[in-house]
């Protein structure tokens, strides 16, 4: 932070690259063989992934909060031959034995191997040439929502060429500079904060974490960050917080502002008026705003990972913080589609790729044929024969394209439930249709086999307490913003019961996945006796 900021040079990351990949040689890591590693995001993260890559050894990257009992599951199935962890409490999630012949940390081994620098050229040049575009390069194990991870095989093809087909529609170059702060775990931020960067040879700073998030962003000033809708929505909703405290004058100013900005937004061809009106609101209002949320040099956010609700995406394009929100999977590497910052259309994920082809089953399902499409799941030809067909991944989202080629994602297959009346209710759309109020942190949507739809909220207490609200204040504003969103809705998808939480829920507690993802079966199972009392006339709602 601030004047601990370090630089590391390409050629600098070079060495300490091939410093890792000697030390693997001698260690007797063999080509095809797996090494995980376990670390939070930090450069020695960096070293190894591209060490390991480099005498042609298979990445096995796991969560720093993966579980002990999962972290050496992952090792077994992998069978890992080295775990390098980032110091001991980490690397005491792992267990020596069987293939596992090794376990070292980032603070203690990696950093004398950086420090004694490279040692086998020869062999790591013999290796690198041996490496053909089909060889398997990492097994990513996917965060899912119960059960125990699938290991998701990329091949180097898969990582270079859709990161090489992500640059050609977002304009980025040498000159950009990204935030990266998204876990190296997942392919997220792995290829899009990382291998993107690569390609396009900009410069990236590594956050300390999403709670640093707002502070590093006016100390690196970057021009690209990538991140899920999540830390859109709590900047959005910090903003809607320090608004309300304003005075009733300033208040007024801001709503104008930000009209102004949506109004200029929309106008194909603004005029003069519309101009110069965009003009005064920028001076007045969101020249400063812009610097205050993203250090002032900020082209464009990406978001992904997580659908992206529509007033947010609209608040951030309003203000002049573009937002190109885009879609992928594990098992694409990532990228399919994205918005851009010339072709944009709200409530999608944008158009695809280059090379990449969508199609949409009878069922609705989005299928995806493309040059990220992994190679399969790892130890599971049964799993893999039920998602992959002809070449083309079916994905398990539920979504349709328009006549532009946007796609627009509506929910996901395994979350779509019918209630008792035999209506399908997609919950997900409900639940980014509450995010509207800043006051709601988190919504679950529930009603499966029930007469009607009933929702779980969770509001943002801290900011309602600030604001002088006391509970019965809550209830009454969650409940004007219900009816706004039932106004839009049919009869039989409407929120008929809502049903307020005392706290969000946590990864700690089991009922998030890795990825942030709500478990909505450890939900339902945990506040069983909340869902059924909206059911039975004891709650209070709609």
């Amino acid at each position: 932070m601030g004047d601990d900021w370090k630089v590391e040079s390409w050629n600098g990351m070079r060495r300490d690259i091939l410093a890792v990949a000697s030390a693997l040689v001698e260690a007797g890591v063999k080509r095809g063989d797996s090494v995980i590693v376990l670390s939070e995001n930090r450069l020695e993260w960096l070293h190894c992934d591209f060490g390991i890559q480099s005498v042609g050894a298979i990445t096995v990257p796991v969560y720093p909060n993966t579980p002990p009992e999962i972290a050496k599951t992952i090792a077994a199935d992998s069978n890992a031959v080295l775990a390098i962890a980032s110091g001991a409490s980490l690397a005491a999630k792992l267990q020596v034995g069987a293939a596992l012949r090794k376990v070292v940390t980032m603070d203690g081994e990696v950093a004398e191997w950086i420090r004694r620098g490279p040692t086998q050229m020869a062999e790591i040049s013999t290796r690198l040439a041996a490496i053909q575009p089909d060889d398997l390069c990492t097994i990513v194990y996917t965060a899912g929502t119960t059960g125990v991870p699938k290991g998701v095989e990329l091949r180097h093809r898969n990582l270079v060429d859709i990161s090489r087909a992500a640059v050609k529609v977002h304009p980025i170059s040498e000159q950009d500079s990204s935030l990266s702060w998204l876990p190296y775990a997942h392919v997220f931020g792995r290829i899009n904060e990382i291998f993107v960067g690569i390609v396009y040879g900009g410069q990236t700073w590594i956050s300390h974490g999403p709670e640093h998030l707002a502070e590093e962003l006016q100390q690196v000033k970057p021009t690209i960050m990538c991140s899920v809708p999540r830390v859109y929505e709590k900047m959005y909703a910090a903003v809607m917080a320090r608004v309300h405290e304003a005075s009733p004058a300033r208040r007024a100013i801001f709503k104008w502002a930000v009209r102004t900005g949506a109004r200029y937004l929309r106008a194909s061809n603004p005029g003069p008026i519309v101009r110069s009106q965009r003009a005064v609101a920028d001076r007045l209002v969101l020249a400063s705003l812009r610097m205050r949320l993203t250090g002032g040099r900020l082209r464009f956010f990406i978001s992904g990972g997580a659908g992206l609700a529509r007033e947010i995406e609209e608040f951030f394009w309003s203000i002049g913080v573009p937002i190109l929100n885009g879609w992928g999977l594990s098992e694409t590497s990532s990228g399919v589609c994205s918005n851009t910052l010339h072709e944009h259309r709200f409530l999608t994920v944008g158009k695809p790729f280059p090379g990449v082809e969508l199609r949409i089953a009878e069922d609705g399902e989005i299928l995806v044929n493309g040059p990220g499409n992994m190679r399969g799941y790892h130890n599971q030809p049964k799993a893999t024969a039920e998602v992959m067909r002809d070449g083309w991944f079916y994905t398990g989202d539920i979504g349709e394209l328009d006549g532009d080629g946007f796609l627009r994602i509506t929910d996901r297959k395994k979350s779509l439930f019918k209630t008792s009346g035999g209506k399908y209710i997609a919950p997900q759309q409900l639940e980014h249709a509450l995010l509207s109020d800043p006051l709601i942190a988190r919504s679950v949507i529930v009603g499966e086999g029930r007469p009607y739809v009933s929702a779980l909220i969770i509001p943002d207490w801290d900011a309602a307490r600030k604001q002088g609200m006391d509970e019965p204040t809550i209830r009454a504003r969650i409940q004007q913003t219900v009816d706004g969103v039932n106004a839009k809705l049919g009869p039989w998808e409407t929120i008929k019961y809502f049903t307020l939480l005392p706290h969000d829920f946590t990864e700690a507690a089991g009922e998030l996945s890795l990825k942030l993802d709500v478990k909505r079966k450890v939900i339902a199972e945990r506040y069983k006796d909340q869902i059924e009392a909206m059911y039975t006339g004891k709650a209070k709602g709609s």
